[in-house]
Parts: structure tokens; C-alpha cells; sequence
């Protein structure tokens, strides 16, 4: 038997959470959650009203094949059957966090929300993100309330696309308190195509390709979350939160740590609510998804982003059913040849279940 063929094999003998798997609600799925006049406007447009669109090829003139998980079904047979994902944690892109009406972003979040409970989050092995509006703080937090009994939603899905300002602005402290007093830990997710448009509309226009905006704006987007996180202090405000940063990989993590100590060793009133370092807040409240995986044209040099990173912040995540994601081996490889047995445990289920607080 070759090596690729036992790979299966090796990873079936495993517990593996994925923290990142993107689950389809379509307008028919949230139409009989939406009360009149909302209902109607979704049904009646192919994308969100207000919404803004994408025109970049973001499918190479149909060479890429775009695949859907739109029911639990599809979820077992993809992640579970094939895969072997034991635990994976669903969540949806909503794009609420774009739309300039307030009120359909409202009505939408609390629809998504209904939708992934109802349609796919019977099964006791699948955990749920529950995604909120943060144009609407207060409601935003009514709605963390109402998820927080819910036994599979574990955690809030916060898109750090759209809507300013950025994610450590105090106006959110609203949501972060509620996720506080929830026991929900914050996922922070960013987007290209639709996402980077609304936040970067100048670099936009100038990019010339897709490929530039899908290298940018996942980074961009969660380097300022993350910056913004700890100038405003809100890890120091919110002990009890972990803040998770998904589909941006950790190649960016040792930059960010060491150039953040850097500027507040020498500005530290502008942070004042900070009692360490940037690099210790994050290495106690802040955790990084793997995908996408870095290709490095020396693969032995990822070793070194994985070893700062550390196995107690880091995640495994497909960011299935994208058609970049990453396949559980393609992390494995790496975790095999250089971490320990234990440590490769971490990455692939511990890290998540205590970032997430899951019990599986």
C-alpha cells in the first residue's frame, strides 16, 4: 500500500475538529423566516438588496468547479464519510455585515441563525457558529442571548468585512459582552471578491486581477481586526473571551505579534487598557485556523511559522467546500514529520475544544 493510501487510514484513527466548514443557506431556505417586507426583496433578487456585487473571475472562466454543502447530508458525506471530520463547526457567510439596510441585516442574521439550528445542527457531532450583525450592536447582543441556550451553537460568527468601524471599535463591546456572559467565543472571518470591495474600493479598482484580491484581503481584513482588537484593549476588557481568526493561515501571526510589541513599547498610551505585551494577549486569548496552508518553496521553513505559532494556538480547517481548501492531510504531512504525537493531537482537536469549549 503507498503512502497516499494509508493516509485515510491514519487520519480515521484520529479525533479531528474542523473549525471552519461553510454550510449553504439559500433565499428559499430563509424566506419562511422572514416576516414581509423582507421576504419578498430576497426572493426577488439574486443577491441580498444593497448588497454589493463581485465582478472579478473569481472561477477562471469556469474552471473551477464551485461546490456546495446545502444540507446535513452533504455535510456527513463530504467531511465526515471522506474526509473523516469527527466534529466539524458550521458556519455560514452571510454577507449581513455589508448590507447598508440595518434592518434587513437584522432580519437576516436572526434567519441564518434559525436556518443552520433547523436544518443543520440535529446531529449532536455538528457544532454551529451563530453569525450576528455588528451594524446593530444592541441587537446584535439580544441575539447572542437568544442563541446562548442553544447546546450546538458554540461560538459567534463575526465578519470582519463591511461595515466600519473595524471589530475593537468600543461600539462592539455590546456583542463581546454578551458573548462574555453567553460563555460563545468570537470566530472572526473575513472575505474577498464582495468583502474586499466594500472595505478597499480603491485598491479594488486598481487590482487588475482576482488573484491579487484573493492574496490581500483575507490578511488585510484580519490584521486589522486583530490590530484593532488590542489597541482598543478588548482582550483586556474580556478576559474570559478566546478570539479565533479563520481562513487567513499563520504565516501572518509572528509578523503581527512582534511588530505590534514593537510600536506599543514605544506608544503605550495609546493602548491603555493593555497591561502586557500584544504577543502575550495573544498567545492567551487569540487562536489561528491553518487554512490556507503556506507553500513555502522550502516546505521545511512552514516548520518554523508552526513552531512560533505553537500547537495551543493553532487549528485545523479545511475551509471545505471552497475550492481552495485544504485537505486534512495537507496539514498532517507537516504535523507528523515535526510535531509529537501530543502535540499534532492538539492541533487537529484540543486546541479547538478549548478555544470553543466543546465537549467531544
Amino acid at each position: 500500500m503507498s503512502k497516499q493510501d494509508q493516509k485515510p487510514a491514519v487520519m480515521q484513527r484520529e479525533t479531528i475538529v474542523d473549525a471552519d466548514v461553510h454550510v449553504t443557506i439559500s433565499a428559499d431556505d430563509l424566506a419562511p423566516y422572514l416576516d414581509e417586507p423582507h421576504r419578498s426583496r430576497i426572493l426577488s433578487t439574486s443577491t441580498y438588496p444593497g448588497s454589493p456585487g463581485s465582478d472579478w473571475d473569481t472561477t477562471l472562466s469556469g474552471k473551477i468547479d464551485q461546490r456546495q454543502l446545502d444540507g446535513p447530508e452533504a455535510v456527513e458525506e463530504d467531511l465526515v464519510k471522506k474526509l473523516h471530520i469527527d466534529h466539524p463547526l458550521l458556519n455560514n457567510i452571510s454577507g449581513v455585515s455589508r448590507l447598508p439596510d440595518t434592518d434587513l441585516a437584522v432580519e437576516l442574521m436572526r434567519a441564518t441563525n434559525d436556518v443552520l439550528l433547523d436544518k443543520y445542527l440535529d446531529q449532536t457531532e455538528f457544532f454551529g457558529l451563530g453569525v450576528v450583525a455588528p451594524q446593530a450592536p444592541d441587537k446584535a447582543a439580544e441575539e447572542i442571548d437568544r442563541l446562548g441556550d442553544e447546546s450546538q451553537i458554540k461560538g459567534i460568527f463575526l465578519e470582519t468585512y463591511g461595515q466600519q468601524p473595524p471589530r475593537g471599535d468600543p461600539s462592539h463591546d455590546a456583542i463581546y459582552q454578551a458573548a462574555a456572559d453567553n460563555g460563545l467565543h468570537i470566530a472572526f472571518h473575513g472575505a474577498a471578491a464582495t468583502g474586499f470591495k466594500v472595505d478597499f474600493p480603491m485598491q479594488n479598482q486598481g487590482a487588475e486581477r482576482f488573484l491579487t484580491i484573493h492574496t490581500l484581503a483575507h490578511l488585510w481584513q484580519q490584521t486589522l481586526a486583530l490590530t484593532s482588537l488590542l489597541v482598543q484593549g478588548v482582550p483586556a476588557k474580556f478576559p474570559e473571551l478566546n478570539f479565533v481568526f479563520l481562513e487567513a493561515g499563520i504565516s501572518w501571526v509572528p509578523y503581527m505579534m512582534w511588530r505590534l510589541n514593537k510600536e506599543y513599547s514605544m506608544r503605550r498610551s495609546e493602548a491603555p487598557l493593555l497591561e502586557k505585551s500584544p504577543e502575550e494577549y495573544i498567545r492567551d486569548q487569540f487562536y489561528f485556523a491553518s487554512q490556507p496552508l503556506g507553500e513555502p518553496n522550502t516546505p521545511a521553513q512552514l516548520q518554523q511559522v508552526l513552531d512560533i505559532v505553537g500547537p495551543e494556538s493553532l487549528m485545523f480547517a479545511t475551509d471545505y467546500p471552497h475550492w481552495d481548501f485544504d485537505h486534512p492531510t495537507e496539514l498532517d504531512d507537516h504535523l507528523q514529520a515535526y510535531f509529537s504525537p501530543e502535540e499534532r493531537e492538539q492541533v487537529l482537536h484540543k486546541t479547538p475544544v478549548e478555544a470553543f469549549d466543546l465537549t467531544v
